[in-house]
C-alpha cells in the first residue's frame, strides 16, 4: 500500500487539474506514469477491505468462490512492497538520490512519516474493529530514512538478511526473556504488523522501484521472480508446518489456544444466545474476538501465560523456566508461511506473491487500460481510500452485522456484499475525484507535510 505522496516520473497533477474530466480520462495513467503500480495499490486496498469484511475464512484451490481468501495477510504485504516502490519514486524518481537530493528526500520522508502517524492515531481513536496500520507505517517511514541512500544491491542484501534472521532472532529473544515485553516491543515486534516483516518488504519495494519498471522485460522479471519465491516459500512452509502437524504461527497477531487439538480447528459461528458460558472466563482480544477458558484458569494463570512465559510456575528460577520452554518449536514457528504469522517463509512467499501481482499489473496496465482506470484511480489515493474505509466501519458500528440480509451474502455466509458495496463506492468516488480534482485529500496533506519539513530547499511549485 502506498501511503507516500509518490511522484512518478513525468507526472504533473497541476496540468491535469486544468483539463476537463473527459480529457483527464483520456490521458489518465499514460506513460511516463506507471499505471500498473497504481493498479497494484488499488488491488491492495480492495484486498484489505476483503480481509476486514471476512469474506472467506480458508482457501480451497478447487473452489473459485474461496479465492478471495488470498487477501488474508497477503494484501497487507502487498501494501508494504508497493509502499517501498512509492518511496523510491518520491525519494529520487526511481533513482538513488545523492548529495542535496538525498538530504531533501530524507527530510521529506520525515515529514510524511509524521503526517501518516498522526492520521493513523486519529483513525485509531474512532474505535473501529480494524487494526489500523497507519501508525506502524509512520514509524516505518522514519526507519527507512537511513536506507534511502543505499545502492539497489545493498537494499536487496539487507532485506534478505532481515527476512532470514529477524523472525528467528525475535523468537529466541522472546524465549530467553520468558515472553516478557513492554508497550514499545508489543507495538513494533509482537504486534500485528511487526517491523521484522514490514521493513524487509519495504526495502525490497524500494529496490524494485529503482528498476526500469516501464520496460516489459523488467515487468516479466518481477513477475517471474515473484512467482518462484511464492511457490518455493509456500512449499517450504508446508514442510515446516508438517513438522508440528500444523501450519504453525509466530507473533502475537495469532491467538494462542489452550486445550485439545480440536480447539485449533476453525471455529463455527453461532448466535451468542445459543452459547453456554457457565463456568467459563472470557477475554476479548485486540481485534474483537472473544476467547473463553475454563474456570480452572485463575487470574494468576492468565497473567503468567501472557506476560511471563507459557507454563512457567511462580517458584521456578530463570534457568529452570528456560529448560521447560520449547525453543525448537518457537524457532520452527518463526519460519511459518501462514498469513499474519510473521515468519520468514511468510515474508518470502507472500512477498513473492506481492511481486508477482506488481509484475502482472505492470504487464496488463497497457492492454487493459480502459478497464483498469477506476482501480488505478483508487491506487492514486490509497491513504484517502483506506481512511474512508476505516471511518465507514467506525461510523456504521460493525457494518458486517448491520444488515445481514444485504451485506452478508456470499460463499459460507460471509461479507461478500459488504465488500462489493465498499469497493463500488471507492471505485466511483476515487475515479470522480481523480478526474476532476487530481490528488486525494489526505495525499495532499502528506505532500504539504513533506514540503514543510524541507522548506529551505523546497519549491513552492511542488505543492499541488
Amino acid at each position: 500500500m502506498s501511503l507516500v505522496a509518490d511522484r512518478q516520473p513525468g507526472t504533473d497533477d497541476t496540468v491535469r487539474r486544468r483539463r476537463s474530466p473527459i480529457t483527464a480520462w483520456r490521458d489518465f495513467g499514460r506513460p511516463p506514469r506507471l499505471m500498473g503500480v497504481d493498479v497494484a495499490r488499488g488491488i491492495a486496498v480492495f484486498g484489505m477491505i476483503a480481509a476486514h469484511a471476512g469474506i472467506a475464512a480458508s482457501l480451497e484451490l478447487l473452489d473459485p468462490r474461496t479465492w478471495i481468501a488470498l487477501a488474508e495477510g497477503r494484501s497487507s504485504i502487498l501494501f508494504a512492497v508497493v509502499a517501498g516502490i512509492s518511496i523510491a519514486f518520491a525519494a529520487g524518481a526511481g533513482k538513488r538520490p545523492t548529495g542535496e537530493a538525498l538530504r531533501s528526500a530524507r527530510l521529506r520522508m520525515a515529514g510524511r512519516a509524521i503526517a501518516v502517524l498522526a492520521i493513523g492515531l486519529l483513525l485509531e481513536l474512532l474505535g473501529s474493529s480494524i487494526v489500523v496500520i497507519l501508525s506502524v507505517y509512520g514509524v516505518l517511514f522514519l526507519l527507512v530514512i537511513p536506507f534511502l541512500g543505499l545502492r539497489r544491491r545493498t537494499l536487496v542484501l539487507t532485506s534478505v538478511a532481515l527476512a532470514l534472521t529477524g523472525p528467528t532472532l525475535v523468537a529466541v529473544v522472546q524465549t530467553l526473556t520468558l515472553g516478557s515485553w513492554g508497550e514499545g516491543v508489543d507495538f513494533l515486534i509482537n504486534g500485528v504488523y511487526p517491523v521484522t516483516v514490514w521493513l524487509p518488504l519495504m526495502l525490497t519495494g524500494i529496490a524494485i522501484g529503482r528498476c526500469t519498471l516501464g520496460e516489459t522485460r523488467t515487468a516479466l522479471a518481477v513477475l517471474g521472480v515473484g512467482g518462484i519465491l511464492a511457490a518455493g516459500g509456500y512449499a517450504l512452509g508446508g514442510l515446516v508446518g508438517g513438522l508440528d502437524g500444523e501450519s504453525g504461527s509466530y507473533g502475537s497477531s495469532s491467538v494462542e489456544m489452550y486445550g485439545s487439538v480440536e480447539e485449533h480447528e476453525e471455529p463455527e459461528e453461532v448466535p451468542g444466545e445459543d452459547v453456554d458460558l457457565s463456568g467459563k472466563v472470557c477475554v476479548e482480544d485486540f481485534d474483537g474476538w472473544v476467547t473463553c477458558f475454563s474456570q480452572e484458569w485463575s487470574d494468576e494463570d492468565w497473567s503468567d501465560g501472557e506476560g511471563s512465559g507459557e507454563g512457567v510456575e511462580e517458584g521456578d528460577g530463570y534457568f529452570e523456566s528456560i529448560g521447560e520452554s520449547d525453543l525448537g518449536a518457537a524457532v520452527r514457528a518463526a519460519w511459518s508461511s501462514g498469513p499474519h504469522s510473521g515468519g520468514t517463509l511468510e515474508i518470502i512467499a507472500s512477498g513473492g506473491f506481492a511481486l508477482a501481482v506488481v509484475g502482472a499489473c505492470l504487464l496488463l496496465a497497457a492492454p487493459l487500460r480502459w478497464i483498469l482506470i477506476p482501480i488505478a484511480a483508487v491506487g492514486t489515493m490509497p491513504l484517502t481510500a483506506y481512511a474512508a474505509h476505516v471511518v465507514s466501519f467506525a461510523v456504521l458500528s460493525d457494518p458486517v452485522n448491520l444488515a445481514p440480509q444485504v451485506l452478508e451474502w456470499g460463499p459460507g455466509g460471509t461479507g461478500t456484499g459488504l465488500w462489493l458495496v465498499s469497493v463500488g463506492v471507492l471505485l466511483l468516488g476515487c475515479t470522480l475525484w481523480a478526474l476532476t480534482v487530481g490528488r486525494g485529500p489526505l495525499e495532499r496533506i502528506t505532500a504539504r507535510a513533506a514540503l514543510a519539513m524541507d522548506r529551505p530547499a523546497g519549491s513552492e511549485g511542488d505543492q499541488r
